[in-house]
């Protein structure tokens, strides 16, 4: 075979086979849109239970990060759209910090996604979870109006062919934390079983 139609080989090989693997995979949420729909979620149900003073009308809430983490970004994105659609002004930029008498700030304690294959079969548990903590403070009279932690989780199985493509992302928090069963886990318990049982019977043989 020439190069030329080695070359034309490939070319095809991407043109029909590739296409066919990434429209398949649209049938699965990639692991960003698993981990925005989690935080979303949270978010919601989480300001559901938040108390604002009716006295303050149309309030500037100032939302900030607390600890460092790579998607404080988006649960801050997420928090700041949830809040406008309830009416409130926001602020997250901290040189208009002293214009907002709310500061509603938020701690990611958990977030990520691990995927659970067995020895056999063509597909992989996926599990995504958060968890946040949030607490609104009143700064002008120096008061604590509300604070939650919230947990939020969920799984779906994918093919395990598709893991690496529905993890595509430039950030470590969507990267899939993958554990394998390996057969040791059933081999080295049954060695020990057998081990033991042989030393009892020797035991009791020689009494």
């Amino acid at each position: 075979m020439s190069v030329c139609s080695i070359s034309i080989f490939f070319i095809l090989i991407n043109i029909f086979v590739s296409p066919a693997c990434v429209f398949a995979s649209l049938k699965y949420p990639s692991n960003m849109d698993l981990l925005m729909e989690m935080v979303q979620v949270a978010a919601e149900d989480a300001l559901d239970e938040m108390i604002v003073s009716k006295e303050v009308d149309s309030p500037v809430i100032f939302v900030a990060d607390e600890g460092k983490h790579d998607a404080n970004w988006l649960v801050r994105h997420v928090l700041s759209e949830r809040l406008i659609d309830r009416g409130f002004s926001v602020a997250i930029d901290s040189t208009l910090y002293e214009s907002s008498r709310f500061r509603l700030s938020f701690r990611i304690l958990d977030m990520g996604i691990k995927a659970r294959s067995g020895l056999r079969g063509n597909f992989a548990e996926r599990r995504s979870r958060i968890t946040l903590a949030l607490k609104l403070n009143d700064e002008l009279n120096h008061k604590i109006l509300w604070q939650d932690e919230i947990t939020k989780v969920s799984s779906d199985k994918v093919p395990k062919r598709y893991l690496q493509l529905l993890q595509h992302s430039d950030h470590e928090f969507a990267k899939t934390d993958l554990e394998e069963q390996s057969w040791n886990k059933f081999v080295e318990p049954m060695v020990v079983s057998a081990v033991l049982g042989g030393l009892i019977y020797l035991f009791f043989s020689n009494r």
